[in-house]
């Protein structure tokens, strides 16, 4: 499975913060696009797919006592607005991902040009919209709030079998999270199972919270998501939803703490950093006079900063134990520098 679909993605989560607006949502695909630009990054915006007529009862849907269904009624786009904010996240530039919540929603979103479909953690164990989502043909990202290691095993084996690239994302399922229920730690244990799966996180913390973000990036999270929306007099954001100001920052502060960890898990030791060490290390000098041509042994020698240019290091001289021979006079306290034959060095 290549690892490209899913590398370092941002995705940014509009749900249904477009409040039923084409003219909201299309402004806050432009918002997000220019904070990708900004930060030159590559990022995705997320729409939401429900077919409301029958994905609810019809007994239901003029209901307002039931929790999210009048939301969700309030907050309808038909499928022509739909296909117009899938079609300008295409033309800024950006990576068009689509949660859709029933089987319908499936094909719709594939005919809008969906580059990659996400499954809700409410969906995660819907496994008639999973055999949908994986016929698609599409790659795949799964969120895994609610869920514990045995049944995300299911689903990591459901796509796997059916050859359909995925990711995973660790998540929790509270709006908003409390800091003290992340398990961000957890991210390392589905990095280490599900070898070779893309892992990421899906926050749903207090959007002025940066340190999960970080956290997540120390773990190696690959795919970042955040739920964005633009606040206005008429439409205020929820508690878990980020500004465009803070959105901004939560990326600032992801690619940090990614600049921070360095590429991969690899140590990298740069000149400057050896020159800098160089300087606080121990030279070698002529503790008496040695005549070219002569073995130079221990007791020729003291070792004593500074460790300059013009002097093989305390540690060169001990380590292979060679027999470094003199190529030219040394006087008492002159700096020593000599190459260890190649056969010497061990």
């Amino acid at each position: 499975m290549s690892n490209n679909t899913f590398d370092n993605l941002f995705i940014f989560e509009m749900a249904n913060n477009h409040q039923g607006s084409l003219e909201h949502g299309l402004k806050i695909v432009r918002t997000m696009a220019e904070i990708a630009r900004c930060h030159g990054i590559r990022a995705a915006v997320k729409l939401q797919y429900r077919e409301l007529d029958t994905m609810i009862h019809a007994a239901y849907q003029d209901r307002k006592d039931v929790k999210h269904i009048p939301r969700f009624m309030d907050a309808r786009l038909d499928d022509g607005e739909f296909e117009t904010l899938a079609r300008a996240i295409h033309d800024e530039g950006l990576v068009l991902v689509i949660t859709p919540f029933d089987e319908p929603s499936v094909a719709k979103a594939v005919a809008h040009g969906v580059d990659i479909l996400k499954v809700a953690s409410c969906s995660a164990m819907d496994w008639p919209l999973l055999g949908e989502v994986a016929a698609s043909g599409k790659p795949v990202i799964i969120s895994s709030a609610g869920i514990g290691l045995h049944d995300i095993d299911r689903v990591a084996s459901f796509f796997t079998h059916r050859e359909v690239p995925f990711a995973l994302l660790h998540c929790v399922g509270m709006y908003p999270a409390p800091a003290g229920q992340l398990c961000l730690n957890f991210i390392t244990k589905m990095r280490s199972r599900y070898r070779g799966v893309p892992i990421g996180y899906s926050g749903h913390e207090d959007p002025g919270d940066l340190d999960p973000v970080r956290i997540a990036v120390s773990k190696d999270a690959m795919i970042l998501e955040r739920h964005v929306g633009i606040a206005t007099d008429a439409w205020p954001l929820n508690a878990y939803s980020s500004t465009p100001e803070q959105v901004g920052q939560w990326v600032e502060a992801a690619l940090r703490a990614r600049d921070i960890g360095g590429q991969g898990d690899e140590k990298s030791v740069s000149v400057a950093e050896e020159d800098s060490l160089r300087t606080l290390m121990r030279g070698v000098y002529a503790a008496r006079p040695i005549s070219k041509g002569a073995v130079i042994e221990r007791d020729d020698v003291y070792f004593a900063m500074p460790c300059t240019a013009e002097t093989m290091t305390s540690g060169e001289f001990g380590l292979y134990r060679a027999r470094f021979v003199a190529t030219c006079d040394y006087p008492v306290d002159a700096p020593v520098c000599e190459a260890a034959p190649p056969d010497e060095i061990r």
